[in-house]
């Protein structure tokens, strides 16, 4: 007799008989009952109680995994009412499967927990390892791709469970499981990987994966006598082991001189010419070549290798060459090498598509990086005065980057302006603000067109206010949905001057939270923005901002943040998170993560990452305290 399939405790509510449309009220369910590896099965999602509800158009995309990520896929849907159904494939790998649904505005992970479905064996058992997948999707992967609560003492447990009903598989888990228990058990930790270690160690048969784990983890729990001696067996036994790779790749990223990193990748490149690291080692030559400001070299660079550097890499070149007013004749050469690369990636891409994106995402993505690239290129154009040259590159990098990017619409904007097309500049510029993806700037652009259109600006005000009061609702829409109450973290931890700080210490006030490093490019480019809200609030007693620098890779780390904000001038009142204990109390998966805390140490917004303009930013953070200090 089939035994029940054992849902996993943070349970959806699933039903699995089938039924007509009509008659599916739930909100999310899968048939048949019992899904074995290999098998398709039928997904339905009704969207009437969910985020979504009332939206036209909802995407699926689902997530095969075993004890890692095996694939990501887009899952076609079709639409009856409010109920989408579809069809996924599973593979003979596979143990589970996490689901998403999405809009262009919204995203449903049920709650952070992803919509899950487990495999069974031909018994109808929970197939041994779905258990241990899920855990390691909740501890790590699942954050960063479907948003799901980066939960490691909700992963340790079902890590426990895993190895109690199918200890077999134990040994497919343990990296995520080590890292789980070095989050949690702080005070046993080290007694409980050793232990484990050890086992490992006295096991006749070892692999290139067991030495890669006793190396990696006894590195960690600092015994270097044992870490050192198994590096070394991986270097003699697997001398192409990727433990050896990132071990030499990291070396490499601390080389200043950039001759020496170009003979250092000659080198790497015999030796692992399949490497996963190589790119990003040709993108960091290029990088030194920028931040030494020797422009004609990294010319004469990115023209040699346009093949092996990122399509990414030619817009952060030139983007620091604009705002360095650098020489744009070489710029202007840059970013034509790049749209020919960048193009040339979008219609055949030079690599296969990662396990982390669906077929959509990955296009999309290329996209993305070819409307960057069009962008500067735009910008070239418009600022050695070729403006009508400019507009329709501009137009494209604003279709390409999907209307979203504040910066690229404000300066598509202004050349719709300038070249007198103002009959489309106001029709543009009003959807701009109606969706949330304008800038301050762009008011001003849409009165000069009004007034060339209209000859006046009498009734200016009332055409703007019901675009920006869609704007405005939308975004509220937008916070009520994503607010939250959830205890905060306790911690104490050491700023710059030495004081130390207590999240305790600001009860009763409004605390922003943000996690950052120097090395983060989306935190570096949100710090013009919070500046501002800084100075916004610097006068409020009751809203106070802290910057939790963690995450760091720099042996002196107080003198790393302190020149970083000394250089900057920025007025941010920075902690020093050395351990990386209090960036994961709080379940961060990426950098950087605000938290907006209420008077009574409760969290009640999570924002994540930086997408947009500073003028966005300090009004989301704004409608945010807003918010709070109304509850």
């Amino acid at each position: 007799m089939l035994r029940a399939i054992i849902i996993f405790s943070a349970a959806l509510s699933f039903l699995v008989s089938c039924s007509d449309n009509s008659e599916f009220n739930e909100k999310f369910r899968y048939s048949p009952e019992f899904i074995s590896p290999g098998d398709e099965v039928k997904v339905m999602y009704n969207s009437d109680s969910t985020l979504l509800a009332g939206v036209d158009e909802i995407k699926c995309i689902a997530y095969l995994y075993n004890d890692k990520l095996i694939n990501t896929v887009d899952v076609s849907l079709t639409q009856s009412g409010s109920v989408y159904s579809g069809k996924i494939k599973t593979t003979n790998e596979t143990l589970g499967i996490l689901l998403k649904f999405l809009a262009v505005d919204g995203l449903d992970n049920n709650d952070k927990i992803g919509y899950l479905i487990p495999l069974s064996d031909s018994d109808g058992n929970k197939i041994a390892g779905s258990t241990g997948g899920y855990a390691g999707a909740i501890n790590r992967w699942g954050a960063y791709y479907l948003d799901l609560d980066r939960d490691k003492e909700k992963a340790l447990k079902l890590f426990t469970e895993e190895f109690k009903a199918n200890p077999q598989v134990k040994a497919d888990f343990l990296q995520s499981y080590f890292e789980a228990v070095y989050t949690v058990k702080l005070d046993e930790r080290e007694k409980i990987i050793t232990t484990e270690l050890q086992a490992i160690e006295n096991n006749d048969e070892q692999t290139e994966k067991t030495y890669q784990l006793l190396a990696e983890w006894y590195s960690k729990l600092d015994n270097e006598q044992k870490a050192n001696f198994y590096a070394k067996t991986i270097e003699e036994k697997y001398p192409k082991n990727e433990y050896l790779q990132e071990k030499l790749y990291l070396e490499y990223r601390a080389v200043k001189n950039v001759n020496k990193k170009i003979k250092l990748l000659d080198q790497f490149e015999i030796d692992f010419p399949e490497s996963k690291y190589i790119k990003t080692m040709y993108d960091l030559i290029a990088n030194s070549y920028r931040d030494t400001r020797d422009y004609d070299k990294a010319l004469e660079f990115l023209q040699k290798n346009k093949n092996k550097v990122s399509p990414y890499r030619f817009y952060i070149i030139t983007k620091r060459m604009l705002e360095e007013n650098s020489d744009l004749d070489i710029a202007l050469q840059i970013v034509r090498i790049g749209e020919e690369r960048n193009l040339l990636e979008v219609d055949n891409p030079s690599v296969e598509k990662p396990d982390y994106l669906s077929k959509s995402e990955w296009i999309a993505e290329r996209e993305y990086e070819l409307g960057l690239n069009q962008f500067v290129y735009g910008k070239i154009l418009y600022k050695t005065e070729k403006r009508f040259e400019a507009l329709p590159i501009l137009k494209e990098a604003v279709r390409l980057t999907k209307r979203k990017d504040g910066e690229i619409n404000e300066l598509y904007s202004k050349a719709l302006v300038e070249t007198g097309n103002f009959n489309t500049a106001l029709d543009e510029i009003a959807a701009f603000i109606k969706t949330g993806n304008s800038t301050v700037r762009m008011k001003d652009y849409l009165q000069e067109a009004y007034i060339n259109e209209n000859g006046t600006t009498q009734g200016f005000e009332a055409f703007t206010a019901k675009f920006e009061n869609v704007a405005k609702e939308k975004l509220i829409g937008k916070l009520k949905n994503e607010i939250i109450l959830e205890p905060a973290p306790q911690f104490s931890l050491v700023d710059l001057e030495g004081k130390n700080v207590s999240l305790s210490n600001y009860k009763g006030k409004i605390v922003i939270v943000d996690f950052w490093a120097t090395w983060c490019g989306p935190c570096l480019a949100s710090f013009p923005g919070m500046k501002k809200a800084v100075e916004k609030y610097q006068d409020n007693e009751n809203v106070k901002f802290l910057f939790i620098n963690s995450w760091e890779r720099v042996e002196d780390k107080k003198a790393n943040a302190e020149e970083f904000v000394i250089k900057n001038d920025y007025p941010f009142h920075v902690l020093l998170d050395d351990k990386n204990e209090v960036i994961e109390k709080f379940r961060v998966s990426g950098i950087p993560t605000k938290f907006i805390v209420d008077g009574n140490s409760n969290i009640r917004f999570r924002s994540v990452g930086f997408q947009g303009t500073d003028d966005q930013l300090v009004e989301e953070l704004s409608l945010m305290i807003s918010m709070v200090d109304e509850f």
